[in-house]
């Protein structure tokens, strides 16, 4: 497998980046948000293009040539889309796919929105992934031109057969800023490693001038520091929000900070992800000029290491070529902007990865078809039991015996008609109760409100008593009315 090489120049750019100025004089820092741990942020989405080609009875062009007419006047047809009833408000441009017409759109939308409803329900989610927008002949493109800041990567994956190839097209606006790789795992499975960088150097620092190497760091990063000047200084590290501040006259806090010294030496423990500046500074009220000897030594931590990838290339701003696959599984191209390649603060990337994946729509049809026929034979088996069903109901109907017929009275003679006098019926007369006076059916034998016997004596109490609010009478079984205070029946007394 092809591989890249490492660092351009021997590691970034030689003890780290360099910098200086007069202090209260225009200065930018990089002070763009990272996460605290340095892990890199990842994006995703590029414009996904297969290689389907047109269909209709036009291409995509925008300019399709006039046919010429060499007959008689009266012998010339207009074009289909120069008659009276043509509108592109329904029937789309004449230099247009048919398919991109409103009439079309809105009609497929009323189809998908039938299908939808009627047979994804009954083939379930199999079915989905044949319809997947993967090119028939398994090329896919990722094509776009995204603005990528320092420590974040993009990336996307495609499933691929071996054999087969990705061809890629990165360049950066910024030079040498970017790492490129391919790999068939995703970016976090990239192992991680420890560099050191040390600079030895001597700097002069004019009165209110200072000078600074800064490097990105994230946590468990280490600089180690050694300096002897010619006169008093101040020596401080500092991210770059925080020195920004300091040239722009504030006191912020610093992560280390040494004033009036001639000398010194130590290090410094990083726990948060940033850009880390070594600052020496020789203050207005000191010496002209101070002459400056330095060491500093940065412990690296956690820098992600490409070198695992089967494809990479590091301190790059332009690369293309092909790679074939020789393993089967997903495979990523990754976009990585390195923070310690470029001091900058963002760059603009553009791409072209074409993956030849080798898979199908057949392929892909193959795939499911299993499954397809499963739900198909379910749905068989399914009518098949309910048309045999509905003929077994059928038999048993017609296998019933024949309902008898209702007996017929012997016809009698019939009198001479007479004509029918239709007479009022009189009003149902209300039973009331010769005691109380409540009204009662007059089906009843004993008064509901009193319990006293319709006719004859009263009866004696029983000994039985009906809970309230009962259905029925404990004593007869009789059903009663939540009104009811005796059962009218028995006459058994119901507690209120």
């Amino acid at each position: 497998m092809p591989r890249g090489g490492g660092f351009r120049g021997g590691g970034f750019r030689g003890g780290g980046f360099r910098g200086g100025g007069f202090r209260g004089g225009p200065a930018g820092f990089r002070m763009g948000s990272v996460r605290t741990s340095g892990r890199p942020f990842g994006r995703t989405g590029a414009t996904r293009i297969d290689s389907r080609s047109p269909r209709g009875p036009y291409s995509h062009t925008m300019y399709r040539p006039r046919r010429h007419y060499y007959r008689p006047w009266w012998w010339y047809h207009r074009p289909w889309y120069y008659r009276w009833w043509y509108s592109p408000w329904w029937a789309g441009r004449y230099y247009r796919p048919w398919y991109y017409s409103p009439m079309y759109i809105g009609g497929g939308i009323i189809f998908l929105i039938v299908m939808a409803l009627i047979l994804l329900p009954a083939f379930g989610v199999a079915i989905l992934f044949p319809f997947s927008d993967a090119d028939v002949d398994g090329s896919v493109n990722y094509r776009s031109t995204e603005t990528l800041y320092f420590n974040e990567f993009w990336y996307e994956y495609e499933n691929i057969e071996a054999g087969n190839d990705i061809t890629y097209t990165v360049e950066s606006s910024i030079d040498d800023c970017i790492n490129f790789a391919i790999w068939d795992h995703s970016f976090e499975n990239f192992p991680l490693k420890n560099l050191h960088d040390t600079e030895v150097g001597s700097i002069p620092l004019p009165s209110n001038y200072y000078e600074y190497r800064w490097m990105f760091l994230r946590p468990d990063s280490i600089i180690n520091f050694d300096f002897n000047a010619s006169g008093q200084i101040d020596f401080f590290i500092a991210n770059g929000y925080d020195l920004y501040l300091w040239n722009q006259g504030g006191s912020p806090t610093f992560e280390l900070s040494i004033d009036d010294t001639n000398g010194d030496s130590g290090f410094l423990v990083i726990d948060t992800a940033a850009d880390y500046y070594v600052v020496w500074y020789n203050p207005p009220d000191g010496d002209p000029s101070v002459d400056v000897d330095f060491t500093v030594d940065f412990t690296i931590a956690n820098v992600v290491d490409f070198t695992a990838a089967d494809y990479y290339v590091n301190n790059t701003d332009f690369v293309t070529g092909t790679f074939n696959v020789n393993r089967s599984g997903n495979w990523y191209f990754f976009i990585y902007f390195d923070p310690m390649n470029s001091e900058a603060e963002s760059t603009t990337i553009r791409f072209d990865v074409t993956y030849d994946t080798g898979i199908t729509s057949i392929d892909r049809w193959l795939e499911v078809s299993p499954i397809l026929i499963i739900v198909a034979v379910i749905v068989v088996i399914l009518i098949i039991a309910a048309i045999i069903a509905r003929k077994g109901q059928k038999k048993l109907k017609s296998k019933a015996p024949p309902k008898p017929a209702a007996p017929t009275e012997p016809s009698t003679p019939t009198a001479p008609s007479t004509p029918t006098i239709t007479t009022k019926k009189a009003p149902p007369s209300i039973h009331k109760c010769v005691r109380c006076g409540a009204a009662h059916s007059p089906d009843a034998q004993f008064c509901p409100n009193c319990g006293g016997k319709i006719q004859g004596r009263q009866l004696g109490t029983p000994s039985v008593t009906t809970p309230a609010m009962s259905k029925t009478c404990s004593y007869c079984g009789s059903k009663l009315l939540e009104k009811d205070k005796f059962c009218k029946w028995c006459g058994t007394k119901i507690e209120q």
